[in-house]
């Protein structure tokens, strides 16, 4: 058996019947098809702006690179880097530049930017044996998640990468040139 009740005919039918129930299905009409509209849409234009490896560094992302590396570099006693340069590329290959040797499962996909500078920095965080000397170089390398910014990796060098940043994509220098 069929209960009695009211069908959305009969709603839709009332509603029409006046200009403020036409007006309120019609405004019911277009914000279901907005939400609709930007579930699909938000999604899509967001992979369509997706940063991949290889491409060249936005402009927008900049200032906040350069805030990173400036931070970074002073932590570790290098105020004044020679020149600072950064690069979109994969986390495993930054990894082959940073920290050769060094990998973690899972992340090797993530698009990331590659800070490289050059200077003289000093590792005040390390832990070593008593007596001995923190870790000195003059290359820092910096692996900084493309999408949120946080530093993932980083490495310190006396030596300039094996893995130059160049071979991993177009190069845009924040600070300087070698």
């Amino acid at each position: 058996m069929r209960s009695p009740g009211i069908s959305l005919v009969t709603v839709f039918g009332r509603a029409a019947r006046s200009r403020r129930g036409i007006a309120g299905i019609l405004v019911g009409i277009a914000v279901i098809g907005l939400a609709v509209s930007g579930a699909f849409s938000g999604a899509a234009a967001q992979a369509r702006n997706a940063l991949v490896p290889g491409q060249p560094v936005p402009s927008s992302a900049v200032s906040k690179l350069d805030a990173i590396a400036a931070g970074f570099a002073r932590e570790n006693g290098g105020a004044s880097p020679q020149w600072i340069s950064a690069v979109v590329t994969s986390h495993a290959k930054a990894l082959e530049s940073a920290t050769p040797g060094d990998a973690e499962d899972g992340l090797a996909g993530v698009t990331v930017y590659l800070l490289t500078m050059k200077g003289h920095f000093v590792d005040h965080e390390a832990s070593v044996p008593p007596g001995a000397a923190v870790p000195t170089g003059g290359y820092l390398s910096i692996v900084v998640n493309a999408r949120t910014f946080s530093i993932m990796d980083w490495g310190l060098s006396q030596k300039a990468p094996a893995v130059t940043p160049a071979s991993l994509g177009p190069v845009r220098y924040l600070l300087g040139r070698p």
